[in-house]
């Protein structure tokens, strides 16, 4: 009797063994990727396989496995992540899986300068409607907390479509408080202690997935911050000495802003357009390769928020920059980067520091006895101070200078252009 129940037993298991090898193999079969397409690793120990993300997306959203994920919390790189389930008709026609992350830590793309964010809380719901895994929908909400314990929730629509191994994601935040962006993107900042920032931010993303690359419009309305002192500014003493007063039309100041912001007068402290320029080529090298600062955030820079190539330090200057803009006014933050810019450094090391020290550094003459073409290379050597700045750097800032008189500066590119085509 025992032998009989012993040999019918390993039957049992043999069976079972059978069954679950054949159903590990389905499973294996039905999530391995195809040749190219997006993939990722999920199990553990000898359970672990390479799984196509499309398949396993229109499985946890196929209402018979998403019912079963419901409630189910996991582990993972961004923080622990609990799965929910509402089945359609309850908030919309489909069904809806999502996705919650308590606290959460986020990547970002190359181009913004840091690798992580981490916020309060995140959430993303996915449904697929009657297009399968070929097209998806849903909501990503971002929760943050300011300094004085006020809650905020950033919201995003967004829509993905399958182009290639991946997704092709569209989003879009609609009008949000500045506040609560800065709260979000920047919590340690200790500014936001102070500072009254008033305003709105909408945003579009789009975002290749699982390439990585990404594009962003931002519209700003109405920023303004108060409550950080920059008014305090204007004559403030230094370790580049008493400050001097620079002729805001002559040679150097206008060579300067063709060198470094072009819009200096028109834009409002920060610049959209160089900002939206600098993240699609940061994008494209894949590491901040260009600073899209305008000249009022350089000088924040110098005053404050120092050299670190941060998306956290970007913002500071962005904060900084708002405000001087309204206590300053142009003419003064003109003044300021002219009298701190950094021009490199002496042999002895010593840091060559305002306009005054590099003209007689470089050219050995006071700042007001420099000539146009003078004028030209100290500001086409901003970029890099330790070295000379090329023939095509030099003719491209004199081309760009406005304000002058428009026939020294034609005669100035054609003597630059002129000493290009001379034999070395």
């Amino acid at each position: 009797m025992i032998r009989r129940l012993a040999i019918i037993l390993g039957w049992a298991l043999l069976a079972l063994a059978i069954l679950l090898g054949a159903l590990w193999a389905t499973i294996c079969i039905a999530l391995a990727p195809p040749a190219g397409e997006w993939a990722t690793t999920v199990g553990r120990g000898p359970f672990r396989l390479q799984a196509s993300v499309p398949q396993l997306v229109w499985l946890a959203t196929t209402p018979s496995v998403g019912r079963t994920l419901d409630g189910l919390r996991v582990p993972s790189r961004m923080g622990p992540v609990t799965f929910g389930w509402v089945p359609a008709g309850s908030e919309g026609p489909d069904p809806i899986l999502t996705l919650h992350c308590e606290p959460c830590t986020l990547p970002l793309p190359a181009s913004l300068g840091q690798d992580w964010l981490t916020v309060p809380a995140a959430q993303i719901t996915l449904s697929r409607g009657d297009h399968g895994a070929h097209r998806l929908y849903g909501t990503l909400l971002l929760g943050a907390v300011s300094p004085q314990g006020e809650h905020a929730v950033i919201t995003a629509q967004w829509q993905a479509r399958r182009e290639g191994p991946g997704w092709e994601v569209a989003m879009r935040w609609p009008e949000a408080p500045a506040r609560h962006w800065m709260a979000l993107l920047a919590p340690g900042l200790p500014e936001l202690r102070t500072a009254r920032i008033e305003g709105s931010v909408a945003a579009v993303a789009h975002l290749q997935l699982p390439e990585g690359r990404f594009g962003l419009t931002p519209q700003v309305q109405g920023l303004t911050v108060s409550g950080l002192g920059t008014e305090n500014w204007a004559h403030v003493q230094s370790s580049c000495g008493p400050h001097r007063l620079f002729k805001p039309r002559g040679w150097l100041a206008r060579s300067v802003l063709a060198a470094e912001d072009q819009r200096f007068y028109e834009h409002p402290g920060y610049d959209l357009e160089e900002l939206m320029a600098s993240l699609a080529s940061n994008e494209r090298q894949g590491a901040i390769r260009r600073g899209g600062s305008t000249l009022t955030q350089q000088v924040a820079k110098l005053m404050v928020a120092g050299d670190e190539r941060t998306l956290t330090r970007k913002l500071r200057e962005l904060l900084y920059a708002s405000e001087m803009e309204q206590t300053l006014g142009k003419a003064r933050i003109l003044q300021l980067y002219l009298n701190l810019a950094p021009w490199g450094r002496t042999s002895e090391g010593q840091l060559v520091c305002g306009a005054g020290a590099a003209a007689r550094h470089y050219f050995g003459v006071p700042v007001d006895r420099l000539n146009a073409r003078q004028a030209v290379a100290l500001a086409a050597i901003l970029r890099n101070p330790e070295r000379e700045a090329s023939p095509d750097r030099l003719l491209w800032v004199a081309e760009q200078v406005r304000g002058v008189p428009a026939s020294q500066r034609r005669a100035l590119v054609q003597e630059l252009r002129l000493s290009q085509e001379r034999p070395a």
